[in-house]
């Protein structure tokens, strides 16, 4: 007895658990091993052969990686069962855990801890075979379940599985998946193979290290209390609570447990984790690409979003952040274990990367005034100014492509505007509206310096404009003779007169046609014709003249 208490466990059988449903398997070391075994008696001793038996089990248990676990469980010389429990999702939050697994891995259809064969186990198993049309089979009793935490005092555990966890007394029928279907005729219809049972179960835990437990599954229902040391645990439980008050030989049972196993050998230090942000002084913005050096592990890292995490042995380092333009920012630091610490790296332009952004918003700057200069300019048909405008873009950002496409539009509007000016200039000269015709032979050469019959056109219009404003010459002093007797002209001879001014009128040779209209009011004043005429012809003169 006192042998086997030294190898019980704290978990009764099978892989980590209450008493006897499952729980999470969750580690905080890797590598856990651990030996035990598990004793039980009747709480009634039988007055007859029919009473259940003592039993023990002794099980073998390894836990991987933080969240799984295997176990080998004798139960009987020749009984052996293996049992794998797996964490899916640990427990974060308002999140549950969830795990499974599965139970009573073995050679034989029916297991129970006191042997094997459908014939073997307790007396509510048997009573399946005699009185309940059928025993569950218990091999490969897989689960599903989750398990959470409320504080750090109470754990509860909920979850399905067939196999062992399925019962079919007069109690126990109604927590399992056949009540559905069966009804109260689970006694005489045949049991489905799949059939389901309901389980749950919690613990409250003491800081002292006693923790209290209750559970129940398809099949007993118990309750136990557990205290857990460093370097053991011990369980004292009643099992099969339900049959206090039934008729002997049911009877409740004992069951007491110790563990030891591996669990407190020194642990690694848990390393800890820093979390940094690299930004812009100034903006905040994030610095990509940024490079990042741990001098005491000699040891280089990109960030290359700008932010960068890693894990550290617990000390002190110095980290020093650089990145192209910005001054180098060291910061000593302190890694605590299992801590994360956020760091804010904030770099500092250097001077000459200042200077070329300066220069380089000026530069934009201009860009942007051009830009706007050459906007107006070309809206107003002042295409060499906007010409001169655009080019100047262009000479501080050959890439500009509004620049290039105005340039092109303007080489084209240009080509359009001399054609036009210069038939317009050609317009006017026919016209004798030497003035305008000179206006529109400058736009001309405005748009095309070299344009040489611009230039020759405008000599031209000049010299004639010129010769119009020249004054006439003064008529020299007739000599002095004696006078005559003028002859009376006749109204024939007025007549003629006038028609010969009208005629030097029309072929626009005012000068001419002015001495004639003279000469018709000097014979005849009151002319009405050669009085206007004479008025039409100076005011041609006049307006050749330029006044």
């Amino acid at each position: 007895m006192l042998l086997l208490m030294f190898f019980l466990i704290a978990d009764l059988s099978r892989t980590s658990g209450f008493i006897d449903i499952p729980r999470a398997p969750q580690y905080d070391v890797s590598g856990i091993f651990s030996g035990s075994i598990m004793y039980s008696l009747p709480m009634y001793s039988a007055d007859d052969d029919e009473g259940d038996p003592t039993d023990y089990n002794v099980v073998f248990r390894y836990g991987f990686g933080g969240r799984g676990e295997v176990a080998l469980s004798m139960f009987t010389p020749t009984t052996f069962v293996a049992s794998v429990s797996y964490l899916l999702i640990k427990e974060r939050g308002g999140t549950p855990a969830i795990f499974g697994g599965i139970d009573d891995i073995s050679y034989s259809p029916y297991i129970s801890t006191v042997g094997r064969d459908d014939t073997v186990g307790f007396l509510e198993e048997k009573n399946y075979e005699r009185a309940c049309n059928g025993r569950p089979p218990e091999l490969f009793s897989a689960y599903i379940a989750m398990q959470k935490s409320f504080g750090t005092l109470l754990n509860v555990v909920i979850g399905l599985g067939r196999g062992r966890f399925v019962g079919y007394g007069s109690r126990s029928h109604i927590f399992n998946t056949d009540l559905f279907v069966l009804g109260d005729n689970y006694t005489t219809e045949d049991h489905s193979g799949w059939a389901f049972g309901t389980f749950f179960g919690g613990s409250i835990t003491f800081p002292f290290g006693i923790e209290l437990m209750a559970e129940m599954d398809g099949r007993d229902g118990n309750v136990g209390i557990r205290y857990n040391h460093k370097y053991f645990s011990t369980t004292f439980a009643i099992t099969k609570v339900e049959h206090f008050g039934d008729r002997r030989p049911f009877s409740p049972r004992y069951a007491f447990g110790l563990e030891v196993s591996n669990r407190g050998r020194p642990k690694a230090p848990k390393p800890g984790a820093i979390e940094c942000i690299v930004q812009d002084m100034t903006s905040k913005q994030l610095l990509a690409h940024s490079l990042v050096d741990i001098k005491e592990i000699n040891k280089r890292y990109r960030a290359p979003s700008g932010t960068f995490n890693m894990s550290l042995a617990a000390g002190n380092y110095t980290i020093v952040v650089s990145k192209t333009d910005y001054v180098d920012y060291i910061a000593k630091i302190s890694v605590k274990p299992g801590i994360k610490t956020k760091m804010i790296f904030n770099l500092k332009k250097t001077a000459a990367a200042i200077q070329r952004e300066a220069a380089m918003r000026e530069r934009e700057q201009s860009i942007k005034n051009y830009l706007e200069q050459g906007r107006l300019y070309f809206s107003r048909e002042d295409l060499a100014n906007a010409k001169r405008a655009f080019e100047m873009v262009l000479s501080l950002n050959p890439a500009n492509l509004e620049a290039r496409d105005y340039l092109a539009t303007i080489e084209q509007k240009r080509e359009q505007l001399i054609s036009l000016y210069a038939a317009t200039a050609q317009s006017r000269t026919q016209a004798k509206d030497y003035t305008k015709a000179l206006e529109y032979w400058q736009k001309v050469l405005d748009l095309d310096p070299g344009n040489t019959d611009a230039k020759t056109a405008i000599n031209r219009l000049n010299t004639q404009i010129a010769a119009a404003k020249k004054p006439a010459p003064k008529p020299k002093p007739a000599p002095k003779t004696t006078p005559k007797v003028a002859k009376k002209a006749t109204k024939e001879e007025v007549e003629a007169l006038f028609k010969k001014g009208v005629s030097h009128f029309t072929a626009e040779r005012y000068d001419d046609a002015l001495k004639v209209f003279n000469q018709v009011l000097a014979l005849d004043p009151n002319h009405s014709g050669a009085k206007e005429y004479r008025t039409r012809t100076q005011a041609r003169i006049e307006a050749l003249r330029g006044g």
